[in-house]
């Protein structure tokens, strides 16, 4: 898997120190806080901003900083929120980069473990729980110095966002743009907030914009509908999401219009926003709702215009009676020891007979079904059938990928690829290989898959989201990296991972438990979480 970079800050330290030298509001006569005590609150910032972690001491020095009221406060103040963002950002770099190197050993680790591979993979695990924590911690300081600066005078915000608007990397940007949501009422701040919704290019600032606007109190209608219209496919589900969450029903038409180009997980999303919002129950298609639209705009927004639309061409593709509503999909296979034992799924083969003779017929009776068309028998030999089944039903211009795991994990490619002849039979080789052995770290192979999206890797030259749909088939409980003989792992802390990397709800995961007890629950409430089917089977 690819290592997380981010880019270097573009700002110039002396950009920096001179912006921070704006005088930000005319110093009273009578100072809050003594000369001493200034003193110390600076001493004190110095060295609890200069630490990872602490949150609640430094929301408590900013709280004491904000009573001076000083511009001397607010520069201070403004200088909090940049140095947050930067420790943010360092402690999501050192995550990814860890989870990265996690992912590598999973890959050695398909096969098996030496000692050394495993007390490493054992180490990064420890390593990541912390970071998650600190990052935690870290994300509750940066919203708790956004709200401060919120209530600070005009002027603070008008340095921050002057900062904003002539560069920094994408963090900050995001930061600078959920102050701007808080204060929609200012004219600077709505100004570079409709800025940024327009012409920010990386989806994640303006992602950051409709996330803030979730809470907006006034003044935020107009910027959401926008976004319906976003080239990005994550920002308009994020804005179907709030048109939905807010009752927006000003967004029905605007919803309507999007679904003729949406792709089949983007529809999707469309569709359940309209169904919530008409309380109709339709499918996804632009031409059904183009027509319920003509008979009921009088109790909308009867003046926007909408097209009629086409009914998409999307194939139908299942996996284990699953139906995948997606054009960029990955599949993570369990190939552990018990995907070797019997299914109990009725045969076609075991049913065949061949068919009665014709009398003066010269033809031989067809042949039984071929072996790649079996149902039943072993575990993996069934789920290398559906697979390859649902992978040649794709046109050619899906995407996907393959995860193979076990106590390792393996992706058949380092990212998604287009569903062409091509790479379709170089699957299907990949695929037939795969032998099962091993024990069941479903955590690990959903690690690796939310990297794959690009939701745990931080890299500014893949901003969009690769994929959106995420199948899982298992036949066992989770289990760590242990080997030979590998523990249980509670699933609760593998449904918190996916809540964490999944939160917005962009990527559905599809759950397929095969003779799976005990478990059910699990594949069950993950799915159920994000949006999936479960089939147990």
């Amino acid at each position: 898997m690819r290592a997380a970079r981010l880019r270097p800050w573009t700002l110039s330290i002396a950009l920096i120190a001179c912006m921070l030298l704006l005088p930000l509001a005319a110093p009273s006569a009578h100072a809050k806080l003594t000369g001493k005590e200034w003193k110390a609150v600076q001493a004190k910032y110095k060295t609890l901003f200069a630490q990872r972690g602490n949150s609640e001491a430094k929301l408590a020095l900013l709280e004491e900083v904000a009573s001076d009221g000083q511009g001397r406060a607010w520069r201070l103040m403004a200088d909090a929120l940049f140095k947050e963002v930067q420790v943010l950002s360092s402690i999501e770099k050192e995550l990814a980069d860890a989870s990265a190197e996690h992912s590598e050993l999973l890959q050695k680790g398909l096969k098996g473990y030496t000692a050394a591979d495993e007390g490493r993979t054992k180490e990064l695990a420890t390593q990541m729980k912390d970071l998650e924590g600190l990052l935690a911690d870290e994300r509750k300081a940066a919203d708790g110095i956004v709200a401060a600066v919120a209530k600070g005078p005009e002027a603070l915000r008008k340095n921050i966002l002057k900062r904003a608007k002539a560069g920094g990397d994408w963090p900050y940007r995001a930061a600078a743009v959920r102050v701007a949501a808080l204060t929609l009422g200012e004219k600077e701040s709505w100004g570079h907030l409709v800025r940024t919704l327009g012409k920010d290019a990386d989806p994640r600032v303006r992602m950051a914009a409709l996330d803030a606007l979730g809470n907006a109190p006034e003044k935020w209608e107009d910027l959401v509908i926008g976004r319906l219209a976003d080239p990005d496919w994550s920002v308009v589900l994020r804005a179907s999401q709030i048109a939905t969450a807010r009752k927006l029903h000003r967004a029905v038409p605007h919803l309507i219009n999007g679904l003729s180009a949406a792709s089949p997980r983007l529809a999707q999303g469309m569709g359940k926003a309209l169904r919530e919002l008409t309380g109709e129950n339709f499918e996804p298609y632009a031409d059904v709702w183009s027509k319920w639209w003509a008979d009921h705009k009088e109790d909308f927004e009867k003046d926007v215009e909408v097209k009629t639309g086409k009914k998409p061409e999307f194939p139908r593709i299942h996996f284990y009676g699953v139906e995948i509503k997606s054009d960029r999909v990955l599949f993570i296979i369990d190939v552990s020891a018990s995907m070797k034992k019997e299914t109990k799924n009725d045969n076609p083969k075991d049913r065949w007979k061949p068919p009665p003779t014709v009398t003066g017929g010269n033809k031989p009776p067809p042949p039984p079904p071929p072996p790649e068309e079996i149902l039943s028998g072993p575990k993996i030999d069934v789920a290398k059938h559906e697979l390859k089944k649902a992978i040649e039903k794709m046109p050619k211009e899906y995407t996907f990928n393959i995860i193979a795991y076990n106590q390792g994990a393996k992706a058949w490619q380092k990212s998604l690829v287009k569903a062409n002849k091509k790479n379709k039979e170089a699957a299907f080789a990949w695929i037939r290989a795969l032998k099962a052995h091993g024990s069941t770290f479903t955590d690990g192979a959903l690690r690796m898959g939310f990297e794959m999206a690009g939701l745990i890797n931080f890299d500014d030259k893949y901003p969009n989201i690769a994929l959106d749909t995420i199948v899982l088939l298992s036949d066992g409980a989770p289990t760590d990296t242990s080997f030979p003989v590998a523990k249980l792992m509670d699933f609760k802390i593998i449904l918190q991972h996916v809540r964490e990397w999944n939160k917005k709800q962009q990527v559905v995961v599809h759950c397929i438990a095969v003779d799976m007890q005990p478990g059910n629950e699990f594949m069950a409430k993950l799915a159920e979480e994000n949006g999936g089917t479960f089939v147990d089977r």
